[in-house]
């Protein structure tokens, strides 16, 4: 299916608007304001259909240079541009705006409208033709036909219509694989439906009940109409002039250049990766940090330019650029864009975006270069290992790197599995895949602030799971856990019993420290369930720090166990309490804390301490008659 928009460009006064009028039957000029003036202000939009019965969209822009920002929101979606020229005055400074506008946009297709041609002689439409042919040499209109008409005279008009006619059979037909996106170029009310937004749908199909959302302000809406060149229709597809019904949203709540699209397809953005490119005739460079206007889909912009690999873009050069812009936008890889000097404000380059949401680059960066010339000329699977590497850190989807990146996402699975198995990218879980270099990141410092805490606490096991996560520096904790689930793997760390510690550590005791371990398990196997106080004990030693530091070494390895702040039992009798409590629960339905007490011949202390040890590791569960086993209450 073909669909397309042909615009017209050029100076004021060369006769666009009559021109439409001829072709299409429709005056385009609606506002009171430009009837009075006779000169076109905002945008205006016809539809002419062609022999065959297809009907294609057409924008009339503005030529006055006081409204060029009008005229860029329109031209943005143009497939088939009208370069038109009076014959009377020939090539003027915005034929010439116009013209650098339509190449920076890489509008590939066109013709010269030569108008008003019965005010001048032949001889001087001849001048005016070499006149035009200098102008436009080098450009995508360079072997152009050039048709001259006349609108009072009703000639040329149907040469024209065929010429247009061929051209548009040259538009790619379109595509609907994609996530559709409608930048906005106007808003207004219509009664009893509320909120009307028109603009040219780029991407997919678009339906009407469709749920979508209003970027960059990420504000949800319901696609209650659709109207295509005034009729109403269940689905418009790209490359159709569109009108929608959004009755959710008041009209000052939107401004032109807001994107209509799909839920979750666009990312707000407040910086680019660009090729930026100077006008070979510009009277301006771009100098580093230099304030543009900046001019995208239907929005104006406000922002600095950050070259990469240069201080200055001179006439007729070009580069990579960051554009840091004063207010959030949505960008799609691939789009166009026009930059005009802050002040005076006259076009002077344009460019491609090559990234929509990328990272702060250092500038003269010999990755940073190669990273934008991957962006801009690399192949797919380079693309993806670029965009995982670059947004390390973020843990993003391949879904995610499809759409800010405008990846194929019917490739880019196959591509990741490519990757793996060369080991350049690491598979965390389903759809979700980090960089070799950022795992060695991880790697590295794991094993940094691991071998400190095992220089600090050489008689502890390993640092706790909890803690190493937060050392980490992951926040969520689930990729976390496949982070060190892959170092586990690969031999860089291990863990036991919840402690974490490089895959080399041991705990080595030394001659004096091991004769403290053996005289403290002897101790506390002779002593049973008459436990002393924990701290008072480590006191009474000829060598507290050293002797509390063997004991931390027994509690890591769970030969002994902390039941609080003041006791600890030896295991062997830890696991003897609780072989007790599951003999007295065959007997008796709840166990009060007296009757444990007894059984164990211990203090009531100690087996209150006991109790709610067993309470928090889930093996028993408190009930207002005693305690009881917690496997009991679940069967």
């Amino acid at each position: 299916m073909r669909y397309g928009i042909i615009g017209t460009a050029g100076h004021v006064d060369h006769g666009k608007t009559c021109l439409i009028h001829a072709l299409t039957g429709i005056d385009t000029d609606r506002l009171k304001e430009e009837k009075e003036r006779g000169i076109t202000i905002e945008l205006g939009f016809a539809w002419m259909d062609f022999t065959d019965g297809e009907r294609v969209g057409i924008v009339d822009v503005p030529g006055h240079e006081k409204f060029v920002k009008n005229m860029l929101a329109g031209a943005g979606g143009m497939d088939i541009a009208m370069l038109v020229v009076s014959a009377d005055e020939g090539v003027m400074p915005q034929t010439v705006e116009h013209l650098d506008i339509l190449s920076i946009l890489g509008i590939q297709y066109g013709v010269i409208v030569l108008t008003k041609t019965e005010l001048v002689e032949p001889e001087f439409l001849n001048l005016v033709k070499e006149d035009v042919s200098n102008l436009v040499k080098d450009t995508f209109l360079e072997e152009a036909p050039v048709v001259p008409v006349s609108v009072y005279k009703n000639e040329g008009i149907e040469k024209l219509k065929e010429i247009l006619y061929e051209l548009y059979q040259k538009i790619p037909q379109c595509s609907d694989k994609k996530d559709f996106r409608l930048p906005i170029d106007r808003i207004f009310t219509a009664k009893g439906f509320g909120t009307i937004v028109t603009g040219t749908l780029l991407g997919g199909r678009m339906k009407k009940g469709q749920e979508a959302v209003l970027y960059p302000k990420n504000v949800p809406v319901k696609i209650r109409g659709i109207q295509v060149h005034g009729q109403n229709e269940e689905e418009a597809w790209p490359g159709q002039r569109v009108a929608v019904n959004i009755p959710d949203i008041k009209k000052g709540e939107l401004l032109r250049g807001d994107v209509l699209a799909f839920k979750d397809s666009m990312y707000p953005t407040q910086m680019a990766d660009v090729r930026l490119s100077v006008l070979r005739h510009s009277p301006y460079s771009v100098k580093n940090r230099s304030r543009v206007h900046i001019y995208h889909g239907a929005k104006e912009l406000l922002g600095k330019v950050i070259l990469l690999d240069k201080d200055e873009l001179k006439p007729g050069e070009s580069g990579y650029a960051q554009l840091l812009l004063e207010e959030q936008t949505v960008f799609e890889k691939g789009e166009r864009f026009v930059i005009r000097f802050y002040s005076p404000v006259e076009t002077i380059g344009g460019g491609i975006v090559l990234d929509c949401a990328p990272k702060k680059h250092r500038r003269y960066d010999e990755k940073t270069e190669k990273v934008c010339r991957i962006k801009e000329q690399g192949e797919l699977k380079e693309q993806l290992l670029v965009s995982v590497w670059e947004h390390c850190g973020e843990f993003l989807t391949l879904d995610e790197h499809s759409k800010r990146s405008a990846l194929d996402g019917t490739e880019i699975k196959n591509i990741a599995e490519h990757f793996t198995k060369r080991k350049q990218l690491i598979c965390l879980e389903e759809n979700l895949y980090i960089h070799r270099e950022e795992m060695q990141f991880y790697k590295k410092k794991t094993e940094g602030f691991l071998e400190d805490f095992h220089k600090t606490y050489p008689l502890k096991e390993g640092m706790p799971l909890e803690e190493v996560r937060s050392r980490l520096g992951v926040k969520n904790s689930r990729i976390a856990d496949e982070i060190l689930s892959v170092l586990k793997k690969e031999k860089a760390i291990k863990e036991k019993d919840g402690f974490i510690s490089k895959i080399s550590f041991q705990v080595v005791l030394k001659e004096g420290e091991y004769k403290a371990s053996e005289e403290i398990q002897k101790y506390y196997l002779e002593i049973g369930f008459s436990l002393p106080s924990t701290e008072l004990y480590i006191k009474e030693q000829e060598n507290p720090g050293k002797f509390q530091k063997v004991f931390a070494a027994l509690l890591n390895k769970k030969i002994l166990v902390r039941l609080n702040e003041q006791y600890c039992i030896h295991k062997k009798y830890y696991e003897k309490a609780k072989r007790a409590f599951q003999e007295m629960s065959e007997r008796e339905e709840a166990i009060e804390t007296g009757k444990y007490r007894d059984y164990l011949k211990c203090s009531r202390k100690v087996a209150i301490a006991l109790l709610e040890h067993f309470d928090r590791e889930g093996f028993t569960k408190k009930t207002k008659d005693g305690r009881v086993l917690r496997n009991m209450i679940q069967k």
